[in-house]
């Protein structure tokens, strides 16, 4: 149990969690041994043209990521759905 004693270790107390906060999403996002596509760089990969990419992750034809306006692709995910005929 934490006891507060004023407006300034509350305050310091609330940005701990915050802070706390982000660095898990940013790990669950984030895999070190994963390689994470942006949206060029997956398109280049796959040899398509850039609006067939983004077409494909409209129709939900390719797993992808977001966080705020970041959009990620994960390498092993786009080899599955090469695997699984899906694209």
């Amino acid at each position: 149990m934490i006891i507060i004693k004023d407006k300034k270790e509350l305050f310091d107390v609330l940005n701990e969690w915050e802070a706390s906060k982000v660095s898990i999403k940013k790990n669950e996002i984030k895999d070190p041994e994963e390689i994470y596509f942006t949206q060029r760089e997956a398109a280049r990969f796959l040899r398509i043209t850039l609006p067939t990419l983004i077409a494909w992750k409209k129709s939900r034809k390719i797993p992808f990521y977001q966080h705020g306006r970041k959009i990620l692709f994960k390498k092993s995910e786009i080899l599955e759905a090469m695997k699984n005929s899906v694209i």
